[in-house]
C-alpha cells in the first residue's frame, strides 16, 4: 500500500511563504494580458513511496510551473522548505532529447549541487524552455548541521516510470528518485 502526502499552493505559503516566479519567452509584440487564463492545478506535488525508494507526482498549468513543482517536491525529500533560505542562486542549463530527459536532467543536476556543493534551494525561476533545452535559476543556500534536518539523500532521478502528461488542467509529471 503506497503512503501519499500532497501539498497545495497554500500549503506552502503556510509551510514557509515559497515564493514561485515562472518566466517565459513571448513573441514580439504579444502582451501577457492576452494569455488565456489557466484554472489552478489541483496540488503543486505529492509524494508517494515506490518499493525502496520515493516517488513524485508534480503538476503544473504549464511546463515552467511543472519543473518549477518537481524541483520543489524533490527538494522537500531533503529537507522542509522553511529551512532553506534564499542567500544565493545557481544559473541552470541543461539540455535533453524530449521534454522527460529535460525534466529529468534538470533534477539531476539540483542533485549534483546538493552532491557537489552542499547547496538545498527553495525557489526555481524557469527563464527559457522548450523540448529539449532549459534554462533556469536556483535559489537557496548551504546545508547546515544545525539547522537543517536532512530527511533523506537523494543518489539520482531514475527513468524508472518516468513520465509527462498532457491533461484539461495543464501537465502531471511522474518520477522515481534512487534514495
Amino acid at each position: 500500500m503506497s503512503k501519499e502526502q500532497s501539498f497545495t499552493r497554500e500549503d506552502h505559503e503556510r509551510r514557509g511563504g515559497v515564493s514561485i516566479r515562472l518566466a517565459a519567452t513571448f513573441p514580439m509584440g504579444a502582451a501577457i494580458e492576452e494569455m488565456p487564463e489557466l484554472p489552478e492545478p489541483p496540488k503543486a506535488y505529492e509524494v508517494f513511496e515506490h518499493t525502496a525508494d520515493v516517488g513524485l507526482h508534480a503538476f503544473g498549468r504549464t511546463l515552467p510551473e511543472l519543473f518549477v513543482h518537481a524541483a520543489q517536491g524533490m527538494e522537500s525529500l531533503l529537507v522542509p522548505a522553511e529551512q532553506v533560505r534564499a542567500v544565493t542562486s545557481r544559473q541552470i542549463t541543461v539540455d535533453g532529447h524530449d521534454t522527460i530527459s529535460l525534466l529529468i536532467s534538470w533534477l539531476n543536476e539540483l542533485v549534483f549541487l546538493f552532491d557537489t556543493e552542499y547547496l538545498l534551494f527553495r525557489n526555481f525561476v524557469i527563464e527559457t524552455i522548450n523540448e529539449t533545452q532549459l534554462t533556469g535559476r536556483a535559489y537557496g543556500e548551504p546545508y547546515d548541521r544545525q539547522r537543517h534536518h536532512l530527511s533523506s539523500a537523494i543518489k539520482a532521478v531514475t527513468w524508472h516510470e518516468a513520465a509527462i502528461t498532457r491533461l484539461d488542467e495543464g501537465y502531471q509529471a511522474r518520477i522515481i528518485f534512487d534514495l
